[in-house]
């Protein structure tokens, strides 16, 4: 299971009067819950930066790139744009075995448990996109696009197809230290300027070394990628 001890460094992409955009490190909590005592991202980042307003989260065990609005003023255009679909992002993983073909996995999703979420069909629509990159004869470097917004969608829709997420102890991976999951994109419109804004993240070094031992080797244009545009 993720742990994480000692202070967070967080590493800044991009900021500007409206936004901050930062690689959030694995096996770190981005919100307080009422029993944690570790510290916590969003904690870190208000220390020197107030207001400051939370507008996605990524679990515990996720790596890369994610974004905080500084103005209230913004907030119900950033809202907006998540409701219609124009903020995308996409994500990278490594999986377990060899996913071939890219394939929309469209299964409803449900809690079963406190922690956890399946596969049912009564559950709320979600839909996932796949596309395979990189494959060796043990796991699967994969590219992951998100039409539906579910807790744990992206863990548990590759786990539903027989891929968990290399190290996702909770859909049934438990060989390494966290789940293999990287926010590696994600592109908005600015709220101010209307323009478009792309924001990436690199490959944590964690990643990288796992999917060596996997006999996968990671495409350089994914390692070496601007981080905004």
């Amino acid at each position: 299971m993720d742990g994480h001890a000692g202070p967070i460094a967080v590493d800044v992409l991009y900021e500007d009067d409206a936004l901050v955009f930062i690689d959030k490190p694995p096996h770190v909590v981005v919100q307080r819950s009422h029993d944690l005592v570790e510290p916590v991202l969003v904690e870190v980042l208000a220390e020197t930066r107030t207001p400051l307003f939370l507008m996605q989260r990524l679990d515990r065990g996720t790596s890369g790139v994610m974004f905080f609005s500084k103005r209230a003023d913004v907030n119900a255009k950033l809202t907006r744009q998540f409701e219609t679909k124009r903020i995308r992002k996409r994500y990278v993983a490594l999986c377990e075995g060899e996913l071939r073909e890219s394939q929309t996995i469209d299964a409803p999703l449900a809690r079963i448990g406190p922690i956890s979420f399946g596969v049912r069909e009564m559950g709320k629509h979600a839909v996932t996109d796949v596309s395979p990159l990189v494959t060796s004869s043990s796991a699967s470097f994969v590219a992951v696009g998100l039409r539906t917004g579910r807790t744990h969608q992206i863990r548990v829709h590759l786990a539903a197809i027989g891929h968990p997420l290399v190290g996702d102890w909770l859909y049934g991976a438990r060989n390494a230290a966290r789940p293999m999951l990287h926010s590696e994109r994600l592109t908005m419109v600015h709220p101010l300027t209307n323009q478009p804004l792309t924001v990436r993240a690199p490959l944590p070094a964690d990643f990288i070394d796992e999917a060596a031992r996997r006999g996968v080797t990671i495409p350089e244009d994914v390692l070496t990628s601007d981080e905004c545009s």
